[in-house]
């Protein structure tokens, strides 16, 4: 079984983006996480999560059950992090549960682009706010480059 590609980098000082094209099996969620942990070794600190879940639809139980267990055992490394999904009713539905269940209070998932950014400018910098707000309107822009990978994932240029 092949695994979904998936985009992750930190290209501005704490800021994670995170944009899976999809999550179908346990293991494209252990690649994403093992991803994260990569750079998560090499972060001074708790990471500004900004996590595009447009692309993805209802998840399948273990999937979801999965999700929220990964995302729990981040929390320590966490600061905030913002999903924003889809005006799709039922996988927004399951996310917001899934967030719930991480029992994190600064985890929230968002169905609009303004709100989500408003909250992430409560706890970023300038630079990291302009860069959350390209990369979430690249996923509307036709000729987007971001890559999608499985790996290697890169922290900050030069490191």
């Amino acid at each position: 079984m092949s695994l979904t590609p998936f985009y992750l980098e930190c290209r501005v000082g704490r800021l994670v983006e995170v944009r899976p094209e999809g999550l179908h099996s346990v293991a494209d969620l252990a690649a994403i996480f093992s991803a994260i942990g990569q750079l998560r070794r090499a972060a001074p600190g708790p990471g500004i999560y900004c996590v595009d879940w447009r692309r993805l639809r209802v998840l399948s139980p273990e999937v979801a059950q999965t999700l929220a267990n990964s995302m729990r055992e981040g929390n320590p490394h966490t600061l905030r992090s913002a999903a924003l999904t889809s005006a799709h009713a039922t996988l927004g539905l399951q996310l917001d549960r899934l967030i719930r269940e991480t029992n994190h209070p600064s985890r929230r998932i968002f169905r609009e682009l303004e709100p989500m950014l408003a909250w992430l400018a409560q706890v970023t910098t300038p630079e990291e706010q302009a860069r959350a707000k390209e990369f979430l309107d690249s996923f509307e822009a036709p000729s987007s480059k971001l890559p999608l990978s499985r790996s290697p994932v890169r922290a900050r240029p030069g490191s």
